[in-house]
């Protein structure tokens, strides 16, 4: 094994093991008395927020899901049975496991049914609006000084916490789907955020047996916003005359759980064009990926649920092919090493913004919620692992070389002051990272 396969495993060594077993380490909460949870509310019950009542069941915990009919709340419980005999099939639960989960769950779609809620999660659709009708409906049912927390991908927390009389109480969690395979939660600490509520935020993921990481706000957090730059950047090389399939493969190729395109199609590409309708404002870079999405929309290529999006699928078989965009004209003349940089980096370049801003606190957060939430290369360990399997030097001069294709490679004055004096994130399992 040479001295980069070595780096590799302590890499991944120090994320996967050491990191999680410090962020699921009950000592983090030493000193902070219990907060007992009792009843637990969830508003939604799709596939998020059934995932959710599932995981709390689960911990033993009751669990109210509403939904605006009946009919949709107990299709949610529903989630919760199909998921137990999956795991009673695979030898992983028996019936009575089953059965006392499901006698924890209690669809409704009565607001008085949340009366006493220790804890309201809302985990409704991606909208500002929607999201402000349930949070003021809702949050006069918590008990005294209980939590109300928000399970959105992009929308800031301290805006939603406007919508409430007590924003001390607000938080987010951000669950990820699906919610009883996907171990991470990544908690938003709003402006406002009490370090009460965050600790009892804290609690929960510990209890639901989660891997968290906490994280302040701004729009679209950490996770999701570099796996937009991940999306984003997808787009532009394709906009370039980069082959569909290329990009797909060698995203593949450099360790990416999901390759972009395909997670475009499975998120739909409507939802993409709404998520961007919620950002503050777009980049040049961003704008020209919003037309272009908005093309394909307009063509009736929503995303995989249509039968066609950046694949064309076939409904019998269930079968893909991708689809290449003949009003765009290919061009070979990018080699399959840079294909890969540049996806590996302008995720690890805005993960660096995150912590220069102090959306992150430190690096290894942000290695963990790159890798469990939305599967970076797991070989590299992580974002700022990946940095300084690079070197940081290397790593900025590559990135300015790629300035050409957009916003998204602006270096921040303070990395390639860092640079400078080749500055390593980690030294074995320890931070270098000093907070501000």
């Amino acid at each position: 094994m040479n001295n980069s396969d070595n780096d590799k495993t302590l890499a991944f060594k120090r994320t996967m093991e050491y990191g999680v077993q410090n962020a699921k380490n009950p000592k983090r909460l030493s000193g902070v008395p219990d907060f007992n949870l009792n009843k637990i509310s969830v508003l939604g019950a799709g596939m998020m927020g059934a995932g959710i009542a599932f995981e709390v069941a689960k911990a033993g915990i009751t669990v109210y899901l509403k939904d605006t009919d009946i009919a949709l709340a107990t299709k949610g419980k529903a989630y919760t049975e199909k998921c137990c005999n999956k795991l009673i099939q695979l030898g992983k639960m028996n019936e009575s496991k089953k059965e006392k989960m499901l006698s924890l769950i209690h669809p409704t779609d009565k607001l008085e049914d949340l009366d006493n809620s220790d804890i309201i999660i809302e985990a409704v659709f991606e909208d500002k609006k929607l999201k402000e009708t349930v949070t003021k409906e809702t949050i006069p049912f918590l008990i005294k000084d209980g939590v109300f927390a928000s399970n959105t991908t992009s929308l800031p927390i301290s805006e939603l916490a406007a919508f409430t009389d007590n924003s001390a109480n607000f938080i987010g969690m951000h669950f990820f789907s699906p919610v009883d395979r996907m171990k991470l939660v990544e908690i938003i600490r709003g402006k406002e955020t009490s370090d009460e509520t965050l600790n009892k935020a804290l609690q929960l993921a510990l209890k639901l047996q989660k891997v968290p990481i906490v994280v302040h706000d701004s729009p679209a957090f950490f996770t999701s916003r570099i796996f937009f730059n991940y999306l984003l950047e997808a787009v532009t090389m394709l906009l370039e005359g980069i082959p569909a399939a290329r990009i797909e493969e060698e995203a593949i190729n450099a360790g990416f759980a999901v390759s972009p395109l395909a997670v475009l199609d499975e998120i739909s590409i409507p939802l993409m064009l709404h998520v961007y309708d919620q950002l503050p404002e777009l980049s040049s870079s961003q704008k020209r990926c919003y037309v272009y999405l908005s093309k394909l929309v307009e063509s009736g290529r929503l995303g995989r649920k249509s039968g066609k999006g950046f694949y064309d699928y076939d409904i019998e078989t269930g079968k893909k092919q991708i689809w290449q965009d003949d009003t765009i004209t290919p061009s070979s003349n990018i080699d399959a090493k840079t294909i890969q940089t540049r996806l590996l980096h302008v995720m690890a370049l805005d993960s660096y913004r995150c912590l220069d801003e102090g959306v992150l606190e430190q690096p290894i957060d942000g290695d963990i919620g790159s890798i469990m939430g939305v599967g970076y290369a797991a070989n590299t360990g992580g974002v700022f692992s990946h940095i300084d399997e690079v070197g940081s030097q290397k790593f900025v001069e590559e990135c300015k070389s790629f300035s050409s294709f957009g916003e998204q490679w602006n270096l921040p004055p303070s990395l390639e002051k860092l640079a400078k004096d080749n500055y390593s994130f980690y030294n074995g399992l320890e931070s270098n990272w000093k907070k501000k």
